[in-house]
């Protein structure tokens, strides 16, 4: 009778310890996928801060299409009515199209490059969170170990103190 209860005593030490162990693995497979999910939430998030600046880069040619015609036209426009056009206030008019449109260039580019710096912001973090749960799996691995460890060694305390009164 006390080789049973001291064999369940044991028994119940090793299988609290594995369970415990099991524990740790799978703390640290769940964030290895975690991290595998992240690097793909980053990967995406690269890709979208080029397609917006490739978007941004067709903007741009759009409006520099628009821009020409616009200058066409009021080029058209001044020389239709006979007006010189490499002076005053047609040039003033041309010059003033010209420095708009930059600005609005700029504007355009200058949205994109925000955007694309938030995305690439954002898939540094996720790359980050990533390597962190990873990290903070490996130490509740590590301690999941010891606690099987200090189970294995109370059980056998345990076990040994009751073979010892009997």
């Amino acid at each position: 009778m006390e080789a049973a209860i001291i064999g369940a005593m044991v028994g119940s030490s090793v299988m609290s310890a594995s369970a415990s162990y099991n524990q740790g693995k799978q703390a640290e497979a769940n964030a290895k996928f975690n991290q595998q999910m992240y690097e793909r939430d980053a990967e995406m998030a690269e890709q979208e801060a080029q397609t917006v600046l490739e978007k941004a880069q067709h903007q741009k040619n759009n409006f520099r299409r628009q821009i020409k015609t616009l200058q066409s036209d009021v080029v058209h426009g001044y020389a239709f009515r006979g007006v010189e056009i490499s002076e005053g206030s047609p040039m003033e008019v041309l010059a003033q199209n010209y420095r708009l449109a930059k600005d609005d260039e700029y504007i355009i580019q200058y949205n994109a490059d925000v955007e694309a710096a938030a995305l690439r912001n954002q898939a540094d973090t996720d790359r980050f969170r990533g390597q962190a749960e990873v990290q903070m799996a490996k130490y509740t691995k590590f301690g999941k170990k010891m606690e099987a460890a200090g189970t294995l060694l109370s059980g056998g305390a345990r076990a040994g103190e009751f073979a010892m009164i009997t």
